[in-house]
């Protein structure tokens, strides 16, 4: 099921990740932005497809994960700021609604404070699995978001 930010107060089940980096908030966005390239910095992204216009809100676009695909349509597109979407289908079925959201706020001298939140209201049948992983995810989105932050000293 589709769902909005409003939603993320109150999903099921979240994980966050967090980074700092030297790169500007636009030169963090610009990678965020860059569907195709996230399987150079995002762990277990093996995949992204755009589906209909790339940028802006309602920009759409099926990511491959191990065993899943997930197909996203984008609520929040603020460049330099805030980049989330919500899951608009998973298959397998693994969760019921997902909404990823991204945002970027100034830190230190032209730097960034990455913050990215999974919200999620896992399926029945794999609740009890995505609740064992919640440590494994929360790490994962640490080190895809320091490797963001890498990619964004780096330049696109």
């Amino acid at each position: 099921m589709e769902r909005d930010l409003d939603w993320t107060a109150q999903a099921p089940m979240t994980a966050t990740g967090r980074a700092t980096t030297s790169a500007s908030p636009e030169q963090v966005f610009a990678v965020l932005a860059d569907h195709e390239r996230w399987t150079e910095w995002f762990p277990n992204v093996k995949g992204v497809e755009v589906l209909g216009p790339a940028e802006g809100v309602g920009a759409r676009r099926r990511v491959s994960i191990p065993g899943a695909t997930v197909e996203e349509r984008f609520i929040a597109w603020d460049v330099g700021q805030r980049w989330s979407f919500t899951g608009t289908e998973a298959k397998p079925g693994f969760v019921r609604s997902l909404v990823e959201d991204c945002q970027l706020e100034p830190h230190g001298d032209g730097g960034t404070a990455i913050t990215y939140s999974m919200h999620l209201d896992p399926a029945p049948l794999a609740r009890p699995l995505l609740k064992l992983a919640a440590g494994t995810l929360t790490k994962n989105l640490d080190k895809a978001m320091a490797a963001l932050a890498r990619r964004a000293e780096q330049g696109t």
